[in-house]
């Protein structure tokens, strides 16, 4: 059993396109596979190419029709939600993506003339928010884009816009969606969040077409049918309408539950008029008579849905939470398809006996703890957020000699299974209420035959040796201080080594949490980032600061700059290699720095740089120590295989 070497901090830069470096490492993205998905495109000319956006600035490619996908190298120096994106027409190797940043010179549409290997802004759009895009059938090189500041148009395929609703008009500055008439590019439709507009002279002049939609009603969708083009489908917050008139009049469809209305998009299937697909935050729905009568198909909130040309039948569906889903068969059926697809919030992970778990946070109910057999490569779902009674477990930690036991918790409660995730009960700390647990670990007495679980508060130190069912105060100090507990950190090598960091100063136990002293730290606590034991018994001590590293040889005595092959300033989390406790590994700018002499020196790691990503914490698993794992706040985790010979 081995217990994980892990610790905190934020480095922006790089991650998991695997860099090219003969015999060099590289990171492999390895999930939980899924997360929230905002847009999803069909590619009508290769069969199987799909792309997909997300929040965070993602954007991923599929070239098998969902079974696999990849992150492409979208610029994320800033973090936006991909509101649309697309494939375009006539131009193979062209992909389109519409960003919205609040207050950002990034927001805007965004494209790429080789495939998704690099991006360009569209000239015009910078700084504006874009909603939804639309191309003309005839002629795929016009272009029309739904923004927070209007309706835009482009001649040719998205590179430079042109605004053509008037500035003044502020019913028409919110827009969130967009649509041809494929019969005439003069011709208009827009959604916004109070109502829908035409135009049929090419933006100079425009009209609200409301009569028939209940007042107030945002516009997230509409669609025109092909073949017949006055006859108008549009979703709204308050259900879905029906306009046989160019959208002169309205009947909203019947039948649809009151919880059901908040419709985000509205499709028809090429002809077959008479079925329709809404996707709502309730459900898939589906009508096969005109919408006369709608059945819910499946209970995922639906964000984007594209229907495949190449494959009658199959629909792919953007949702949530929940990620990517596919049907083969009209929607009567849904199978998830995130393999490659990862936009996770991952921020710890705790290992015991071989297994190894993550936590993901702020995903709904699509949150909770996930587990990993195998090192990290791959993940499954453990305890959902419906099990924990929780969508924002921040901590957990496992124990040496306890393979099922985790400890787990957020500021406002602590749990503990004694069955790996099956069943978790409350813990009681022995605290006021009002308590906050900031900080779990697990340290091993001398000898190793017992574990002593710590939690950190904000009320002092507790800890437990019989696996969190009972709880005692330590006593860091003799003097009479209500320690604020940051943080806690333990060494893989020598699981009696612990660092316990308060708001005031750095604590150390060398026998398992039994005593306490205080280390002579200079520098500021709200400057560490991270703190790493190397070596065994009466090894470094490294700290990763805003300013640089610090080492201590001498329990924490006397601290020395250990920079030499750094550069110049921060350094964000560090992780010591189990079994070859002298070698520790650090993040940098976007880089991974590897010492071989407990932090007297680093050179930087070939090959471990990280493409468009936040790495936030490096940890290791295992008894060799041949795998790194990297934990980000969007993409998941990644895990990079380091050579196991000298």
């Amino acid at each position: 059993m081995t217990l994980l070497n892990i610790q905190a901090g934020i480095v922006f830069g790089l991650a998991c396109v695997p860099l090219c470096l003969a015999g060099a490492p590289a990171w492999h993205s390895s999930g939980p596979w899924g997360g929230s998905a905002t847009s999803i495109w069909v590619d009508a000319n290769q069969e199987g190419r799909l792309l997909a956006g997300a929040r965070n600035s993602l954007v991923f490619l599929s070239t098998d029709g969902g079974t696999r996908w990849t992150r492409l190298p979208f610029p994320k120096h800033f973090s936006g939600n991909v509101t649309t994106v697309a494939i375009h027409p006539a131009e193979p190797n062209l992909f389109l993506a519409g960003l919205e940043l609040q207050q950002s010179p990034h927001a805007g549409l965004w494209y790429s003339e080789d495939a998704g290997r690099t991006w360009k802004m569209g000239v015009g759009l910078e700084g504006i928010s874009v909603q939804a895009l639309a191309f003309y059938p005839k002629d795929p090189r016009k272009m029309a884009a739904a923004t927070r500041d209007g309706v835009w148009t482009s001649a040719d395929s998205g590179r430079s816009w042109a605004r053509i609703s008037a500035p003044y008009n502020h019913e028409l500055r919110s827009v969130t969606a967009v649509a041809f008439d494929p019969a005439d590019s003069s011709v208009i439709y827009a959604g916004t969040t109070h109502l829908p507009w035409k135009t049929t002279d090419g933006g100079k002049s425009w009209n609200s077409i409301h009569d028939g939609m209940l007042d107030d009603s945002d516009v997230f969708s509409i669609f025109i049918d092909p073949a017949r083009p006055e006859r108008v489908l549009a979703s709204a917050c308050s259900g879905i309408y029906r306009s046989d008139d160019g959208g002169g009049a309205w009947t909203k469809f019947k039948g649809i539950p009151a919880e059901q209305r908040r419709t985000h998009v509205i499709r028809q299937v090429p002809g077959k008029p008479e079925v329709i697909y809404a996707g709502t935050t309730l459900g898939l729905l589906k009508s096969v008579n005109g919408g006369a009568t709608f059945r819910r198909l499946n209970e995922l909130t639906v964000l984007s849905m594209a229907l495949d040309p190449h494959k009658p039948g199959r629909l792919y569906l953007a949702t949530d939470g929940a990620g990517l889903w596919r049907s083969d068969n009209g929607g009567e059926t849904v199978r998830a398809i995130n393999e490659g697809f990862v936009n996770r919030r991952v921020v710890s992970l705790a290992s015991a006996d071989g297994m190894l778990f993550s936590n993901v946070v702020q995903d709904g109910e699509a949150g909770g703890i996930y587990a990993s057999a195998d090192g990290g490569v791959s993940w499954k779902l453990a305890s959902s957020a419906a099990v924990l009674k929780d969508n924002h477990i921040s901590k957990i930690a496992g124990c040496v000699s306890r393979p099922n036991f985790l400890l787990a918790g957020n500021e406002i409660r602590a749990l503990r299974t004694l069955d790996a995730g099956k069943n978790w009960r409350e813990v009681n700390l022995g605290q006021p209420a009002g308590t906050r647990l900031l900080a779990v670990a697990c340290a091993s007495q001398p000898g190793g035959s017992k574990d002593t679980v710590l939690a950190g508060t904000d009320k002092g130190l507790m800890k437990s040796a019989d696996y969190g069912a009972t709880w005692q105060a330590v006593k860091l100090t003799t003097a009479n201080i209500k320690h604020n507990v940051a943080d806690i950190y333990t060494s893989a090598a020598d699981p009696r080594r612990v660092v316990v960091r308060t708001t005031q100063a750095l604590y150390l136990s060398e026998d398992g949490a039994a005593t306490w002293r205080v280390l002579n730290a200079l520098f500021p606590m709200n400057q560490i980032n991270d703190i790493a034991l190397a070596g065994g018994t009466g090894g470094a001590y490294l700290v990763a600061t805003a300013t640089g590293l610090y080492g201590s040889s001498d329990a924490g005595r006397t601290w020395q700059k250990r920079d030499g092959g750094l550069e110049a300033g921060t350094v964000s989390t560090l992780a010591v290699r189990p079994g070859r406790e002298n070698e520790v590994y650090a993040a940098q700018f976007g880089s991974v720095y590897v010492s071989r002499n407990q932090g007297q020196s680093w050179e930087k790691l070939p090959g471990a740089e990280m493409v468009e990503a936040t790495l936030r914490k490096l940890a290791f698993h295992g008894r060799e120590g041949g795998r790194l794992l990297a934990l980000t706040p969007d993409v998941g985790v990644f895990y990079l295989n380091l050579q196991t010979k000298q």
